[in-house]
């Protein structure tokens, strides 16, 4: 309850400040620091400052390196994080958050996001080298580039880019994780729907109004074309599984068979 606490406080600061995108830029900016200077993570989360004095010590920091707004962010971060990771966790989350959010184009920003994890998902090769540690960073995001820059809009190839960056998670859960965070903004829950061919509108029409009767809430549903389902459909929503799959009646008939 403490943790939603602290992320709603800090949701409700960062919408209150109007940012714009240099703004934004500096939230990643300042969360891509974090992630790669511990000593920088150790000092805004010191345990022996007051939350007060650790966000004057942001202010301090960051003076003439971002705005006003993010030294703000950022100090409200440090103020209520409990050690280094949290910290690190909680700007990452603003500067995320405020990248889906901007232009208003949240919803085609998390469809880009889904199919581009959906691509990695499905390619091994892609994924080790996109993940390859020894791969320079600049290199993997070029990759990234020349794959989808002209595919996707520029919130969401910046969002990969950040991806790539994030140390000790996979790239796919942290993609995913976008995602997810853009359906919370978004007040909703993620459905993913996986089938053998794409679905017309009227068939996800009937998926969505069927999963907003059965769990009560807004659903975002994100749709899976996976040729290896045969038939059928797949719903996964949390850590719920719907399967009615082809593939998965095969699967059960041959284990009864032996």
């Amino acid at each position: 309850m403490e943790a939603e606490t602290r992320v709603r406080e800090l949701d409700t600061m960062a919408d209150g400040l109007n940012l714009e995108q240099a703004d934004t830029d500096g939230l990643v900016a300042v969360s891509a620091a974090l992630g790669d200077q511990p000593r920088l993570r150790g000092a805004l989360s010191d345990p022996a400052l007051r939350g007060d004095e650790r966000a004057q010590l942001a202010a301090t920091l960051l003076s003439g390196r971002v705005s006003a707004k993010v030294a703000e962010l950022v100090g409200a971060a440090a103020a209520r994080s409990k050690g280094p990771s949290d910290l690190e966790a909680l700007v990452e989350r603003i500067a995320i958050r405020a990248v889906l959010q901007h232009d208003g184009e949240i919803d085609a920003v998390a469809e880009e996001l889904f199919r581009f994890a959906r691509t990695v998902e499905a390619d091994p090769r892609l994924q080790v080298t996109l993940t390859d540690p020894r791969v320079d960073l600049a290199a993997r995001q070029e990759l990234v580039d020349t794959l989808a820059s002209t595919k996707v809009r520029p919130q969401t190839l910046a969002l990969i880019h950040r991806a790539l960056a994030v140390r000790g998670r996979p790239l796919v859960k942290t993609l995913d994780s976008y995602v997810e965070l853009a359906a919370l903004v978004q007040a909703s829950t993620i459905a993913r729907v996986s089938v053998a061919r794409p679905l017309t509108a009227d068939q996800l029409a009937r998926i969505k109004a069927q999963l907003v009767r059965i769990y009560g809430v807004a659903i975002d549903v994100r749709v899976d074309v996976d040729p290896e389902v045969l038939g059928g459909v797949r719903i996964e929503v949390g850590d719920e599984i719907i399967d009615g799959t082809i593939q998965t009646r095969l699967n059960q008939a041959c284990r009864l068979i032996g």
